[in-house]
């Protein structure tokens, strides 16, 4: 491994305009500041956040060119001044948070990821498309030796956006979850609703995940054109429901399929406005909430439960090289699982 104290630059994949492809570029080996690490990046998942931001759904808070990517794993090269409790050559998982305020409402009680300074890597600051990045040391992830990395990766967004959205639905044993979407985040929560004792409705229009969500223990898979609302209330109604796809039609789907006091919780992002009836919503006693990333205690329980084998990720890697045919492929939805970025070699 080359030390950054002689090597001065680093290739790494930039945004440069919506929609453009990604360009390699030659930039300055970041240093770490008081309380940060530099970690030499190993893999990356690509998130659908990345997309957005990509695509220009989601505008970034800075100017370009920003290097993307919030699903990475490494090794801690070198410490900055003030770092106690991780050391050179730990294998470290940086998350979409980058850092919050710590002393707000939010912060103190939980809820780090509500924090209204929150800052995310790949997005105020440069993420982890390239060969080199910094992040504190209050915001590391260990990770543990059992797990393979890239298959570690998605768990640090995706994996802890499905966890920490089950967490927020109370599910009971016996009880329904439906999950609409069994992308990468809906097989995770699909795994994770499982380990609660609960049964498992998955509502898609591919076949191929479909049969993936059978693989991964689905009690029940539904195709979404096939009156999906009316077959799970045949099941009795749904306890919860989860959006896991990007579309506002299952939105409609989510509120006519559950049960009275269900819990209904929104974590994909569709263009579209979501429009009820106030009366559907108050007769029924539903509860209605979003669910964002997840805090880093989520990380930490949800990697146990990766090392013990409850929750598994289903991955493709892509050579770093190929970044741009990974974004293309995630934006047209020839994805089975997560595609993982390998910078190893590079």
């Amino acid at each position: 491994m080359q030390s950054p104290v002689t090597v001065r630059s680093m290739k790494a994949a930039q945004m440069t305009a919506v929609g453009a492809p990604l360009e390699f570029t030659d930039v300055a080996v970041p240093a770490p500041r008081h309380g940060e690490v530099l970690v030499k990046m190993e893999v990356c998942g690509l998130c659908h956040t990345d997309l957005h931001f990509w695509k220009g759904d989601h505008p970034l808070p800075r100017e370009l060119p920003v290097t993307l990517g919030h699903e990475g794993i490494g090794k801690v090269i070198e410490i900055g001044a003030g770092v106690t409790r991780v050391a050179e050559g730990d294998t470290v998982g940086l998350g979409f948070v980058y850092g919050t305020c710590g002393c707000c409402r939010e912060c103190l009680t939980g809820y780090e990821t509500h924090c209204e300074s929150i800052q995310s890597t790949g997005a105020h600051v440069d993420g982890c498309l390239a060969e080199y990045a910094v992040l504190g040391e209050d915001w590391t992830t260990p990770i543990p030796d059992e797990l393979n990395i890239a298959e570690a990766a998605p768990l640090l967004c995706a994996g802890v956006a499905a966890y920490s959205a089950v967490r927020k639905a109370h599910l009971e044993p016996g009880e329904l979850a439906v999950i609409f979407g069994a992308g990468g985040l809906g097989t995770y929560a699909l795994q994770i609703a499982k380990s609660y004792g609960a049964r498992v409705c998955v509502v898609d229009v591919s076949d191929e995940k479909l049969a993936l969500a059978r693989e991964l223990g689905a009690d029940h898979a539904i195709d979404a054109t096939d009156d999906p609302v009316s077959k799970i209330m045949d099941l009795g109604g749904a306890d919860a429901a989860f959006n896991f796809a990007p579309v506002s039609a299952s939105w409609r789907q989510m509120i006519d399929c559950a049960r009275a006091r269900a819990r209904l919780v929104l974590i994909s992002l569709p263009n579209d406005a979501l429009c009820f009836e106030a009366g559907e919503v108050i007769e029924r006693g539903l509860r209605i909430m979003g669910s964002a990333d997840g805090t880093r205690q989520e990380l930490r329980q949800l990697m146990e439960l990766a090392r013990s084998g409850q929750v598994r990720s289903v991955v493709e890697t892509v050579p770093f090289a190929e970044v741009n045919t990974a974004f293309d492929r995630l934006a047209r939805a020839k994805v089975q699982g997560r595609l993982v970025i390998d910078m190893r070699g590079v």
